[in-house]
């Protein structure tokens, strides 16, 4: 059995390899290129977001993006570069906490996990939860140990800090870790649950506020932090209510949907069969801390609402560790008992059905090109090197579907703080966008950009449902009025100033 193992680890290391290979061709993608482009506008222009740029996104994801862009030198090949080599780190974390459990699971864990993170191609790639898996990574390198001292709590703290300021959902992977830890101080004699709760709980929560601190400070002291509050507490309301088709959920509807997609698990339920496998082959207090963590990310997707493919990043790491155990048969039990074939029998079979390349690599190595919105942006990118001269500046009216990707690759500068246009057409009757679309025509008005460059495309992720719209009427009017129609395609028109 053990010879078959490593030969099915070496097959996919070598298929694992060959796909990290051909992503070295992939094109900045999807949330890749507004978050790229934004940050590009914070280093080219020293714009501050919420202050100078409007998203709703954590202040920990400008800083991420930001460092990325000027080690990437915003460019594809090496954002690719530095996308493998965050991989290849959790690979090696992974294996360093992992080894407790023999070399074979170890391995096996970080090579399934990148395997199914190749498979969701560009899109996928450089998304915020896979950021925060080297976060998550590297708590358990810290935490799964018999015991923590105060310096290990505290950077566990810090760690799940780390990733509150990018998502603050995140911060709920900490829970585990500190309920465990409470468990285990309680064995201790003389030691009472509140001594042990506060000498668990104090090093913890003043890591974890040691990053919420520094960010606030940092949005005070550049006069974003009330632009930022003002978004928190008057948009992201707002933007909880839109699903992952883009759609409006009625509230009377909002919990039995909450429940439906929960319960999906993003189509990666498959991997609990090995992992259940993985925990009753090993049954110890680092399998049930990996088992706790795995439910507390299996519930993350449900508090934002939205059950888009990358929140399960996080579950889909975790449930791999867990299925990879199936590999690492207890002692004394014999290598040959009945337990360790049928559990590795059946982790081959869910690899098999679950691990499968990405429709961009089938399509690399069948010859064809990469079709994504890029093919979009390559023309847009063509008119704007053309065109763009100096001191001219660009209004996207797109959020996805290609303008910023090309405003990026052409160093290209907006014309006001609104890098997206979605949120202008849902929850229409809400005051707070009614005010949004004032102020955007305001600035549009003030700024009178060269170029307006609006996708129209079938695949650009409008929002639908209740209270949602496609018009803007003044939008539309001050288009009539002083601009004309440069290019005009299925997918995007490009207005020019008259």
């Amino acid at each position: 059995m053990r010879r078959i193992t490593v030969i099915v680890l070496i097959l996919l290391a070598a298929f694992l390899l060959t796909q990290a290979a051909f992503s070295l061709q992939w094109p900045i993608a999807h949330d890749e290129a507004p978050l790229f482009y934004e940050a590009f506008l914070m280093q080219s222009e020293g714009r501050i977001p919420y202050r100078d740029i409007f998203d709703f996104q954590m202040p920990g994801s400008y800083i991420v993006y930001y460092l990325l862009g000027i080690l990437g030198g915003f460019g594809a090949f090496r954002i690719r570069i530095l996308d493998l080599f965050i991989l290849a780190a959790l690979i090696f974390i992974t294996f360093q906490f992992m080894q407790r459990f023999g070399k074979m699971s170890a391995l096996a864990a970080g090579i399934l996990f990148g395997l199914k993170y190749l498979q969701g191609g560009p899109s996928l790639s450089l998304q915020r939860e896979y950021i925060l898996l080297v976060f998550i990574a590297l708590s358990l390198l810290i935490g799964m140990r018999d015991s923590l001292t105060p310096k290990h709590r505290l950077s566990l703290g810090i760690l799940f800090g780390l990733s509150a300021v990018i998502k603050p959902h995140a911060a709920l992977g900490l829970l585990p870790f500190l309920l465990f830890d409470i468990a285990d101080l309680r064995k201790r004699p003389g030691i009472s649950l509140l001594k042990a709760a506060t000498q668990s709980i104090l090093p913890m929560a003043i890591g974890f506020l040691i990053p919420i601190s520094s960010i606030t400070i940092w949005l005070a002291l550049t006069g974003a932090l009330s632009p930022f509050l003002n978004i928190a507490t008057n948009y992201w309301p707002l933007y909880s209510q839109i699903n992952g088709q883009m759609e409006i959920t009625p509230s009377a509807e909002r919990m039995s949907f909450l429940l439906n997609q929960a319960a999906r698990l993003g189509g990666s339920g498959l991997w609990l069969i090995p992992a259940a496998f993985g925990i009753y082959l090993n049954h110890n207090r680092q399998v049930y801390l990996l088992a706790s963590l795995a439910l507390c990310y299996a519930i993350y997707p449900a508090l934002s609402g939205q059950f888009f493919p990358y929140h399960y990043i996080p579950f889909i790491y975790l449930a791999t560790l867990l299925a990879s155990l199936a590999l690492s048969p207890p002692r004394p039990e014999p290598v040959e008992g009945f337990h360790f074939p049928l559990s590795l029998f059946i982790l081959l079979t869910i690899v098999l059905i679950n691990i499968r390349p990405s429709q961009t690599f089938l399509r690399q190595i069948e010859g064809r090109p990469i079709v994504t919105s890029t093919d979009r942006a390559e023309e847009i990118k063509r008119f704007l090197e053309i065109n763009l001269e100096a001191g001219d500046t660009v209004q996207p009216l797109d959020w996805t579907g290609g303008t910023l990707l090309a405003m990026l690759e052409t160093r290209a500068h907006i014309a006001t703080p609104y890098v997206f246009d979605f949120y202008f057409y849902h929850h229409v009757s809400n005051p707070y966008i009614q005010s949004l679309r004032t102020d955007f025509m305001i600035e549009l008005q003030k700024s009178s950009p060269r170029y307006i460059v609006e996708v129209i495309s079938i695949d650009k992720p409008w929002v639908s449902g209740e209270d949602t719209t496609r018009e803007f009427p003044e939008l539309r009017a001050f288009l009539n009025e002083y601009y004309s129609v440069t290019i005009q395609k299925e997918d995007y028109i490009v207005y020019e100033r008259r």
